[in-house]
């Protein structure tokens, strides 16, 4: 049998990549809530606003836990479409101690669709929305992004990075979040409904806990540990998730699998010029709860804000203002709630674990007592 020929040896003819270039008033990179929010207030205000967000579908995958304040109705409508449940106690659980029950006015959100409806009113309000579109690098009001083959250039006259903990905005203004929580969780069945989150501290969740939020027949089921912990957070997870199935919480089957960070160091210099940070790229996060969803939108509605006002009087006044703002707003907690993170870290392998969790835990009125005593 004849081989067949083989073709001839040379350089590879290479397609050339499309170039595309934007140009607009603000560019807000990141379609969470903080990202849909900033976008929304600035177009309101008459702005040209282009919104960029890397995945291909806003708020899909999930990578969060889901619980929000039921305040967070100021910034969209909850309809039946986007709440699952709602929810009326935080469980406390250490260790072997009795639980502590704390009455709180919460809601267990369908992420995915929150976030969608909120991308979807900024569009309605003006905004351009891009998915698939993936920010490597600001520099002098201009971004530089990729989407598939294409490359692209946006020339925006103020910019806000709302991209996550990981924020390569910040990044590229020397404004990162230096301390973050991994993270990882699971979908599971649960074997009762409930009207409570509940969470766990136990010694081998280091520098962290573990939580169950109930979604109905379902639960989000996962772990936060602390960064230098040897290991990973999925390995965590199994060892929660098996106990959990041992005392009859939930059932065994796991039915999807997520993870992500937690920024957990506190508010970082939310703003460089004429780019400013809003969400969880600017440690909007509580440090202790790894709460971040209500932060998150205030922080956007004030960038949004913050950046209509720099534009109509054509100064950065306005963007340096509103880092001013946010730390005057949300700093102090934050910073409280990560010194007490550290000290929790620090003495997590100390004797009186119980002592410990409850002067660290904001269910618990020992946090909030302020002695001069360390811890």
């Amino acid at each position: 049998m004849r081989r067949p020929e083989r073709a001839p040896r040379g350089p590879v003819a290479m397609r050339p990549r499309e170039t595309l270039r934007w140009t607009c008033d603000v560019l807000v990179v990141g379609a969470g809530p903080a990202g849909t929010v900033a976008a929304r207030e600035a177009a309101r205000r008459g702005f040209s606003v282009i919104l960029v967000e890397r995945r291909e579908r806003v708020g899909t995958p999930v990578h969060c836990a889901e619980f929000a304040p039921r305040v967070v109705g100021r910034f969209l409508s909850l309809s039946e479409d986007v709440i699952s449940q709602p929810i009326n106690a935080m469980e406390t659980l250490v260790a072997d101690t009795p639980e502590v029950r704390t009455v709180v006015n919460g809601l267990m959100l369908h992420r995915d669709r929150f976030d969608h409806a909120l991308a979807l009113q900024a569009v309605a309000d003006g905004a351009r929305l891009e998915t698939r579109v993936r920010v490597t690098k600001v520099q002098e009001g201009m971004a530089r992004a990729v989407r598939g083959d294409a490359e692209i250039t946006v020339k925006a006259r103020v910019i806000v990075g709302a991209d996550g903990p990981l924020s390569a905005v910040g990044r590229s203004i020397g404004c990162t979040n230096r301390s973050l929580m991994p993270t990882a969780q699971y979908r599971m069945v649960l074997k009762k409904p409930a009207d409570a989150t509940r969470i766990f501290f136990h010694p081998s969740i280091i520098g962290g806990y573990g939580w169950v939020f109930p979604k109905q027949s379902l639960a989000n089921v996962g772990v936060g540990i602390h960064s230098r912990q040897t290991g990973n957070p999925r390995q965590a997870l199994n060892r929660f998730a098996a106990l959990l199935v041992e005392q009859g919480i939930v059932e065994p089957r796991i039915l999807a699998v997520s993870g992500g960070y937690i920024p957990a160091g506190g508010l970082i210099r939310p703003w460089k010029e004429w780019v400013i940070m809003a969400g969880d790229a600017a440690g909007t996060c509580h440090p202790i709860t790894g709460a971040g969803i209500w932060n998150a939108l205030i922080s956007g509605e004030m960038a949004g804000i913050a950046a209509a006002e720099a534009l109509k009087t054509n100064s950065a006044g306005p963007l340096r203002t509103y880092a001013a703002e946010l730390a005057a707003f949300l700093g102090p907690s934050l910073a409280r709630a990560s010194v007490k993170r550290r000290r929790m870290v620090s003495q997590w392998q100390s004797a009186g674990f119980s002592d410990l969790i409850r002067r660290n835990w904001t269910a618990f009125e020992e946090y909030r007592r302020r002695t001069g005593r360390k811890g």
